[in-house]
């Protein structure tokens, strides 16, 4: 018996010590924001699309009815974009840092809703296009929904301490969503 007991403690000793890698995470979750003006005068419309992927978080914005030029493109702390956008709180930052360019500076130097501008043509429409590593929709330090994608009425010159990118123009909040019904 006490042959089996020596056997069986062994055995779970080595299983302990194992250097397996965590299972990868094999479903992904799918989010939207409907972006809608916010300050007078601003008829904006659009959608921002998220997707996490095993590369990290795949963010494609559109945007219509915006001025021509760059606009500061941000996630905010809260999903309530009422009161002109007010009630969405400042720029997603966890980690209480400095504000930066996330895709460039990572979160050790930018708000982990740091994402720079958007540039919106002659016509008001723009797109944006970014894959940023560690940003999830609902797991770990860096979940977005349930947040506010904020576009600014400046551009972003990543001055302190959030970019002088102005009022907001328009936004929306980020949904979990089905695939199907994006």
């Amino acid at each position: 018996m006490k042959k089996i007991l020596f056997v069986l403690l062994g055995a779970l000793a080595l299983t302990s010590c194992s250097k397996e890698t965590p299972a990868k995470k094999t479903s992904y979750e799918f989010g939207r924001a409907e972006i809608r003006g916010l300050s007078e005068g601003y008829n904006a419309s659009g959608e921002v699309l998220l997707e996490e992927t095993s590369d990290g978080l795949k963010i494609d914005a559109y945007v219509r009815g915006l001025d021509p030029g760059k606009h500061g493109f941000h996630i905010h702390q809260f999903g309530d974009t009422g009161n002109n956008g007010e009630n969405a709180g400042g720029h997603y930052n966890p980690l209480g840092v400095q504000h930066g360019y996330l895709p460039k500076d990572g979160f050790e130097k930018a708000h982990a809703g740091d994402f720079g501008n958007i540039e919106v043509d002659d016509e008001g429409n723009g797109e944006a296009h970014l894959l940023i590593r560690g940003l999830t929709l609902s797991d770990g330090t860096f979940s977005v929904a349930g947040r506010a994608f904020i576009i600014h009425l400046k551009p972003d010159d990543f001055g302190q301490p959030t970019g002088n990118a102005g009022g907001r123009a328009a936004g929306g909040p980020i949904l979990i969503v089905d695939k199907n019904l994006q």
